[in-house]
C-alpha cells in the first residue's frame, strides 16, 4: 500500500474554553484537512529528545556527530504518525513554546500556529460553571491540591495563577512574541468564529497558504472525540451539532472577580484587539528617529 507523506503541519493552541474544539470540527469538515483532538504528539517528541539527552547509552556516543540522525528520527516520527494525511492541524496548548524545536526537526520555519482567544473573564466563568455543575466529582488536580479548590476565591486564584490553566498559555504566547514568532501566529476569537465563521475560515486558509473552500456552517457534525470522564467532566470537548450559533455567556462570577480577571489579562486583551505589543511584553520599544546626514539623505 502506498503511504503518502504529510504535506503541511499547522498547530492549534490558545486559551482553554476558547473554541478550539469547534475549530477542529470545522477543519475536519474539509476532506483535505485533518485536525486532531487534544494531542500528545509534542509530548512524544519531547520524550524522545529527553531520552537521547539523558539515556546513558546515548550519552556514551558522540551525539554532535549524530545530529542529522536525531533530526531524521524525530521528523520520521511526525511524518509517520500523520502519514496519509495531507494537511494536518495538531491541537495542543504547549505548541506555542515549542516552535524552535519543531523548526529544527522539520528543517524549515514555515509552520503556523492558530491561537484561539476568548475573553478571559468568560473563560474563568466557563470553567467555574462546569466545576459547580459537576460538584459531585473533584477536579483532577484536587486530589493533590485540595485546598486550592476549597473556595471560589481559591479556585479562581488557581486558574489564573502564574503557570496556571489560563495564565500558562498566555506566558508561552508572550515568550513566542519575544522570540520573534509573532508573524507565524494567527488569532481567532471565539466570538468571531461563531458569528463570522466563513470569514474566519477564509483567513485561516490564507494564513496557512491553502486555497479557500466553503464550509457548511448550518450542519456541523462532531468528528473529534475525547473521553471527558478522564477530566472528571470538568472540561467538556463536545460541540452542539447543526448550525453554528453564538450563545451569550451567563456570568455567574461576582463583580469582584470579574474586575480581578479583567485587570490581570488587560495586556492580553489590548494586544489581541489593539496590537499593543509593548503593553503585552511589558517593555518599551525604542522609537526610531529619522536623521539627516551631511548629504541630506534620510537615515532611520
Amino acid at each position: 500500500m502506498k503511504i503518502n507523506k504529510m504535506r503541511k503541519l499547522a498547530l492549534i493552541s490558545g486559551l482553554p474554553r476558547s473554541g478550539s474544539t469547534l475549530l477542529c470540527n470545522l477543519i475536519n469538515s474539509n476532506p483535505n484537512f485533518h485536525a486532531t483532538p487534544t494531542s500528545g504528539v509534542i509530548d512524544v517528541v519531547r520524550n524522545i529528545r529527553s531520552t537521547i539527552s539523558h539515556n546513558v547509552t546515548f550519552k556514551a556516543q558522540n551525539r554532535l556527530e549524530a545530529m542529522s540522525d536525531i533530526q531524521n528520527g524525530l521528523k520520521g516520527f511526525l511524518e509517520g504518525y500523520f502519514s496519509n494525511k495531507e494537511v494536518v492541524f495538531d491541537k495542543c496548548r504547549v505548541w506555542t513554546s515549542n516552535i524552535q524545536l519543531l523548526d529544527a526537526i522539520l528543517g524549515h520555519s514555515d509552520t503556523k500556529i492558530i491561537w484561539t482567544y476568548r475573553n478571559p473573564v468568560e473563560v474563568v466563568n466557563s470553567i467555574e460553571r462546569q466545576y459547580q455543575k459537576t460538584i459531585l466529582l473533584e477536579n483532577s488536580d484536587e486530589l493533590n491540591m485540595p485546598m486550592s479548590f476549597a473556595t471560589l476565591d481559591r479556585r479562581i486564584g488557581t486558574y489564573i495563577s502564574e503557570g496556571g490553566l489560563i495564565s500558562y498559555p498566555v506566558e508561552i504566547l508572550r515568550d513566542a512574541i519575544e522570540m520573534g514568532y509573532g508573524d507565524r501566529i494567527f488569532f481567532i476569537s471565539y466570538f468571531d468564529l461563531c458569528n463570522h465563521t466563513q470569514e474566519v475560515m477564509n483567513r485561516v486558509h490564507d494564513f496557512i497558504g491553502e486555497g479557500r473552500c466553503e464550509y457548511d456552517v448550518s450542519n456541523l457534525k462532531q468528528s473529534t472525540f475525547e473521553f471527558d470522564g478522564f477530566y472528571n467532566y470538568k472540561f467538556m470537548h463536545t460541540i452542539k451539532e447543526g448550525e453554528i450559533e453564538y450563545s451569550e455567556t451567563k456570568i455567574i462570577l461576582p463583580q469582584k472577580y470579574i474586575d480581578i480577571v479583567g485587570q490581570k489579562y488587560a495586556p492580553l486583551n489590548n494586544f489581541i484587539f489593539n496590537g499593543d505589543v509593548e503593553g503585552f511584553l511589558g517593555i518599551t520599544i525604542p522609537k526610531t528617529e529619522n536623521v539627516q546626514n551631511d548629504s541630506g539623505e534620510i537615515k532611520e
